[in-house]
């Protein structure tokens, strides 16, 4: 994927704001989600060439990334259940400036372009005007991501089949909408009438108003919709969603963590393990509704259910949203002594005439060799950038059940334009004190923010050494230039005052509503191999002589891949050098300075990084 020449052009040169160093927050360059699952097939052939009859209706609660192939024709928009926290039922479709393959659009700039279209299958709307026929949706600005900008806007288009011919029948222009609205539309064109019939949404999108730099290009401009229905017999009044439905994603079972290492939880399952599971379900109707939750657990590592179990019954009230810890008398447990998987289900019991596909919800609970506090999901990039950056530390607290020791540390890092974020930094671990970093414990010189290539694109810093901790301790980096080093935002995770960021010598609570995906990785059994991680290895290659005056041999261990590629990289980020397979990478050309050998798959997924200094 490129930019186009005007968009760079745009991004380098406007770095006109406020220099001084702070926290920042951008959107993404790509979706990993996206990216990793490939591009989608949408339906062709005589299912495509079969009109959709009445009544058409999506709440994009079905278990995928992009909209149903049955009712839309293509697949531009992102189909999620984290971009909002006030969606009526789980499942929305937003609308960004990435395309169907999780990239930012060519032709993306800071003026205003199309962007993501939403576009129905042909609909047999053969009807009279007096058969009132009515499109009905619901429409949000922005959700917990990106505003739109002021010229921005979201707009719905009819076809006309007989004219060949697009109508734009309705706009929002960059309004906060607390919350999704209603959009109620009446077709009684004759024109429109017709077999073969479609309707678009198009968002129209601009790149954030100012950019700073290259490293902090990315998503902007989130509309989301939800609720699309387009049926006859209906009427202005007709706007009660009959439904009740599980709305926000389902979280960990574990009181502080999303993630933790088994042998930890074993020790301390009676502190760590939460007293409730949270049920977060809403009921849309204008009546009162009885409902049953229901949980079950499902153990992984034998395919057994291990809990199963009504967590209660009771009437809803119209329309209002219902946050209800249920009882959880339950530890997870299993027979595995180094690793454990869990797949928790919440469901509802709701009446028979309910709508049912939106009625369960999963998530996986994992206990592997790391601890984490994010939801592994990341929906917009952090850092810390500006004039007097340099030597600028970010820090996450985690507790240690028992005493153990560090490894490393994953990270998330967005992939950035140009790869500009691609930046020395120094992996950290300090003790807590009085609820901040405090002394430091160990440190790690010489990784380069590397976007990984394992599951949600983190990558795991190993230390020469594993830092030993106990209870409460911090993970961070101090990065070494005043880059923006763009580590993902899960911004589902509220920091609750564990995010902490230094500046000026001073350490301070941080000001973002999203907490640094980055994740201690603790010694002992379950750990999970490197392809699976992205782990980079860094003893699988060993270089000399360092320093050199450019003649280096690269010496692969039996372990190492027979074939792989090198890129060197600069101390500014910057890929210098893309080289082929070589036990002799002629580095004689570069100037003398400090640069980095990123050894990689054919694939992409990163090996070894080593560090070389170039001396003339």
């Amino acid at each position: 994927m490129k930019l186009n020449k005007l968009t760079y052009l745009l991004i380098a040169t406007l770095a006109v704001l406020d220099a001084s160093a702070q926290e920042v927050v951008s959107g993404l360059l790509s979706n990993r989600q996206l990216h990793d699952a490939g591009k989608v097939t949408l339906t062709k052939g005589a299912a495509a060439e079969i009109p959709v009859a009445l009544p058409f209706a999506d709440d994009f609660s079905a278990d995928s990334l992009y909209p149903s192939a049955h009712l839309w024709s293509d697949n531009q928009v992102f189909v999620n259940n984290t971009y909002s926290v006030r969606q009526p039922s789980q499942g929305i479709a937003t609308f960004d400036c990435l395309d169907e393959n999780g990239a930012l659009y060519e032709d993306a700039s800071q003026a205003v372009f199309e962007a993501d279209h939403l576009t129905s299958r042909e609909i047999d709307l053969e009807y009279l005007p007096t058969d009132g026929i009515w499109l009905s949706f619901l429409y949000e600005a922005g959700g917990v991501a990106d505003m739109p900008e002021e010229d921005d806007s979201l707009t719905l288009s009819f076809w006309a089949p007989a004219e060949e011919k697009w109508y734009s029948i309705w706009r929002n222009e960059s309004i906060p909408t607390d919350g999704f609205r209603r959009v109620m539309i009446p077709i009684t064109d004759t024109r429109f009438l017709a077999n073969g019939f479609r309707f678009m949404f198009t968002g129209y999108a601009s790149l954030s108003g100012v950019l700073t730099e290259p490293s902090r290009a990315g998503n902007a401009d989130q509309w989301n919709i939800d609720h699309v229905l387009l049926d006859m017999g209906r009427s202005a009044t007709d706007t009660v969603i009959h439904d009740v439905a599980m709305t926000l994603p389902q979280r960990s079972l574990l009181k502080e963590f999303e993630a933790m290492p088994w042998r930890h939880f074993r020790q301390a399952y009676l502190s760590a393990m939460s007293p409730t599971a949270s049920v977060n379900y809403r009921n849309n109707d204008t009546i009162v509704r009885n409902v049953t939750r229901h949980i079950t657990i499902t153990d992984l590592h034998t395919g057994a259910v291990v809990r199963d179990f009504d967590a209660g019954a009771t009437n809803v009230d119209p329309l209002s949203d219902v946050l209800y810890d249920a009882p959880l008398l339950y530890t997870y447990n299993t027979a595995s002594t180094d690793s454990a998987l869990f797949r928790v289900t919440v469901s509802l019991i709701t009446d028979d005439f309910d709508p049912k596909q939106n009625d369960t919800i999963r998530c996986l609970q994992r206990f592997s060799d790391y601890f984490a506090i994010d939801d592994g999901t990341a929906e917009a990039g952090y850092g810390i950038n500006g004039q007097g950056s340099r030597n600028a530390m970010a820090a996450l607290r985690f507790r240690s059940f028992i005493p153990d020791s560090v490894t490393g540390i994953s990270i998330c890092f967005n992939d950035a334009y140009n790869n500009a974020n691609q930046r020395a930094f120094e992996i950290m671990v300090w003790a807590d004190d009085n609820g901040q970093p405090g002394v430091l414990l160990g440190s790690g010189e010489g990784p380069v923010a590397v976007p990984g290539s394992g599951v949600n694109g983190f990558m795991t810093y190993l230390f020469d050494e594993p830092v030993s901790v106990s209870e409460y301790f911090w993970i961070g980096w101090r990065q070494e230039s005043e880059t923006f080093l763009n580590a993902g935002l899960d911004l589902n995770t509220p920091p609750a005052g564990r995010q902490y960021y230094l500046l000026s010598g001073t350490w301070q609570p941080s000001q973002i509503e999203g907490t640094i995906m980055m994740r201690p990785v603790m010694k002992g059994t379950g750990s999970p191999s490197s392809s699976e991680t992205g782990t980079l290895i860094n003893d699988l290659f060993r270089l000399y002589p360092n320093p050199s005056r450019g003649e280096v041999t690269l010496l692969p261990s039996e372990r190492a891949p027979e074939d792989f590629i090198i890129d060197v990289i600069s101390s500014t980020g910057a890929r210098v050098l893309s080289l082929e397979r070589t036990d002799h990478p002629g580095l004689g050309g570069l100037a003398a300075g400090s640069y980095m050998l990123l050894i990689k798959t054919r694939e992409g997924k990163p090996l070894s990084l080593l560090r070389v200094i170039i001396v003339k």
